[in-house]
């Protein structure tokens, strides 16, 4: 495939697809299954009723919606309606909820067929979404009444390359959830450059199953359309060879989630397994080497691919190709398309190939900046570029490794040590279905490493013999002040660990 159909938006793509593989499927959820002609026929009704509903281009489009295919049909009628589309997370308390609403005052706000959905006057306008016999998205209604008023389809504009086209918050893990703004194009290039990167064709199929409302979620649905293939996306967090069976059962030749997802695939797996499967995509942190190793002995032949990325850049940022998972252990990959990582010193000047300092990221894709937030854009989109608050390093070939966050690597003693070090060395002990590691206070040493385990041996496990298995991999400035077995790990829907309910979890352990 050429590269010419990567790197057009998102709309076009879906308009080409439309009309060269109208028949072939774009999405399967729940049983239900949408080709290319249909998403665009269904996207277009949406469109033209949310058009109507909020009376204008460049409208907000707040969508709360958890299902695959009532949040891409949306999504995509949004763009057709040259809006604004606002993704919040559904799993959030209904409190967090309203604060993002105020926060991104949308005209409209889209929500599952719900006849107790609240319309209060003078509140944005509020929509259900509908479905025809087969259950299939067919379009949106006003909440509590009829179906919803359209403009003629004639009318529609779509969201244009340099329009914005989303507002995606933050998750909050390091404050208040912050909008951060993104044009067509930067999210409609993203997927392409990934797509590229990973060779799709249009008969490759991944499986999903992170939130819809997430950016991993909504780069996977972008990049596979990119390239003229398919999504099949199942809610629910799966886990070890029912993930497997699950992504056979779809005709799937990949998936895209979590490092969680693939230790806890090739944890219990001791043979090797025949499979369809072509690539696997692991985003969010780099594999400890053990794993890494498992994975191709029981599951040979499927192309590992490790991303690093963020919401500020629109998804993904870098990419490390299977070919350099050995090679350069630890790393994330290399940037994509034309960005640059840049490490950086505390005085700012651009650090050595190999010293560590704080991340900066140049190119094309980054946002337009947070949403009614100008200083800490201001603070962010710096001369120097991206301010990401990561800090690692950047080798000679521009390979790029991680060391964690500002708030990762911690004093202990005086002493430097990275949380996610830690984990790391947890990980690749192998005892292990899951790990988690969190900064604790310490009135003598400032702060210390927690560990939070889940064994694989529950009854036999004994927290004295794992620290003296670490002291063979750790110094002894990094070891666990305090190691805690759990029966899960709190993830959010992405996967990652939620360190509020684990620090949470560690002053009830306290007393």
């Amino acid at each position: 495939m050429t590269t010419e159909p990567l790197m057009i938006d998102a709309v076009a793509r879906l308009r080409r697809w439309a009309a060269e593989r109208a028949d072939e499927t774009l999405l399967r959820t729940r049983g239900r299954a949408y080709t290319y002609a249909d998403m665009e026929a269904r996207a277009t009704r949406v469109a033209a009723a949310l058009l109507a509903a909020a009376g204008r281009r460049g409208a907000r489009v707040a969508l709360v919606l958890e299902e695959y295919d009532q949040f891409f049909v949306c999504m995509l009628g949004a763009w057709l309606a040259g809006q604004v589309v606002v993704p919040l997370n559904t799993s959030l308390p209904q409190t967090d909820i309203d604060w993002l609403v105020g926060k991104s005052q949308p005209d409209v706000i889209v929500l599952p067929d719900d006849e107790t959905c609240p319309t209060p006057d003078g509140g944005p306008v509020r929509l259900v979404v509908t479905a025809d016999a087969g259950g299939l998205v067919d379009g949106v209604r006003e909440a509590g009444g009829e179906a919803a008023p359209a403009v003629s389809v004639d009318e529609l504009e779509a969201v244009r390359e340099d329009e914005q086209a989303m507002i995606m918050f933050t998750s909050g893990t390091t404050g208040l959830p912050k909008g951060v703004q993104q044009t067509l194009r930067a999210v409609s290039s993203n997927a392409g450059h990934v797509s590229l990167t990973l060779g799709l064709q249009a008969g490759d199929r991944v499986f999903v199953n992170t939130p819809p409302y997430f950016t991993s979620g909504i780069c996977h649905f972008l990049t596979l359309l990119a390239a003229g293939g398919g999504v099949a996306g199942q809610l629910g967090f799966y886990f070890g060879t029912g993930l497997l069976d699950e992504m056979e059962a779809e005709g799937c030749t990949g998936f895209g989630g979590a490092p969680a997802h693939l230790v806890r695939v090739v944890e219990p797996m001791e043979e090797p397994r025949e499979h369809p499967f072509r690539f696997w995509v692991s985003s969010g942190d780099h594999l400890p080497l053990p794993v890494i190793e498992k994975f191709h002995r029981v599951l040979p032949g499927i192309s590992l691919f490790n991303m690093y990325g963020l919401t500020e850049v629109s998804g993904r940022l870098c990419i490390l190709p299977p070919a350099e998972l050995d090679v350069r252990v630890g790393s994330v990959g290399r940037p994509i398309g034309d960005m640059r990582v840049v490490a950086r010193r505390g005085d700012l000047t651009e650090a050595a190939p190999g010293e560590q300092g704080e991340l900066y990221v140049t190119g094309s894709l980054l946002m337009q900046g947070y949403l009614d937030e100008p200083e800490i854009t201001a603070g962010t989109l710096t001369v120097q570029g991206l301010k990401t608050g990561d800090f690692g390093k950047v080798d000679e070939s521009g390979a790029v490794w991680i060391a964690g966050r500002k708030d990762d690597i911690i004093k202990r003693g005086g002493e430097k040590v990275s949380i996610i070090h830690v984990q790391e060395a947890l990980q690749g002990l192998g005892r292990f279905a899951d790990v988690a590691v969190v900064a604790a206070p310490d009135e003598i040493l400032g702060h210390v490493p927690v560990a939070f385990v889940v064994p694989h041996e529950p009854e036999g496990f004994k927290a004295s013999k794992l620290l003296r298995e670490l002291r063979g991999v750790l110094p002894s400035t990094s070891l666990p002040s305090r190691v805690i077995a759990v029966e899960a790990i709190p993830r959010t829907g992405s996967g990652k660990a939620i360190r509020a309910e684990l620090r949470k979890m560690l002053a009830e352990e306290l007393g």
